[in-house]
């Protein structure tokens, strides 16, 4: 059961961290659109997939097991989000500055 629940973890912020990936991607290609939507389909994803995770722990390592694994899912997924979120909040308010300064170098009237 160990390995079992140590991949479904694996393969859990695997699909998470590609969705941080994508927005990241498009922050820093300073692409407008994506909004954090790659993230939220990721957790959705990762969520559902943490109840049939929890459904198979229970018929197979018990029921304690599953009820375990449903505390915990809550937050990780949470935890995981507001951190991840925070990080993108981060990089492109960074990224926003950049530009800020960009676009004042080149508006700059020339002497």
């Amino acid at each position: 059961m160990t390995i079992f629940l140590a991949i479904a973890f694996g393969l859990s912020l695997s699909v998470i961290l590609l969705g941080f990936w994508a927005d990241r991607s498009a922050v820093r290609a300073r692409i407008n659109g994506a909004n954090g939507l790659p993230i939220l389909v990721a957790l959705i994803v990762s969520f559902l997939g943490s109840l049939v995770v929890a459904l198979i722990a229970g018929i197979f390592g018990g029921w304690a097991t599953m009820g375990w694994i449903l505390l915990l899912t809550i937050p990780y997924h949470a935890g995981l989000a507001a951190f991840l979120i925070w990080r993108l909040q981060s990089l492109a308010t960074r990224i926003g500055e950049i530009a800020r300064q960009e676009r004042e170098r080149w508006m700059k009237p020339k002497a």
